[in-house]
């Protein structure tokens, strides 16, 4: 499973909800995450985490990283950003992300 929803599907079991839950009160379609589980979408769209991330209230880069900042601050990598956002991403330089 991939890192991020595996990182969503926890968040919502420690918080005593499940995923299809979640997306009803963020306002997120159920299928986005779906899809994006079973590859047939290979990205979450920003708008997308960011409801995601407000539901848990977090920011969508400790959402999509899945340390906060401090914990990450020696070793941050943007795999798991780049392949969440790979539409978004692509067209930004390195030092922009």
């Amino acid at each position: 499973m991939l890192p991020l929803y595996e990182r969503i599907d926890k968040l919502c079991k420690d918080n005593g909800t499940n995923i299809t839950q979640m997306c009803k009160i963020a306002g997120v379609q159920r299928s986005a995450l779906s899809d994006f589980k079973s590859g047939k979408n290979k990205t979450i769209s920003f708008a997308n985490l960011q409801k995601i991330a407000d539901y848990f209230n977090m920011p969508v880069n400790e959402l999509v990283n899945g340390k906060t900042a401090e914990q990450k601050k020696d070793e941050i990598t943007f795999d798991d950003f780049t392949y969440a956002m790979y539409d978004h991403a692509k067209d930004l330089r390195e030092d922009e992300k």
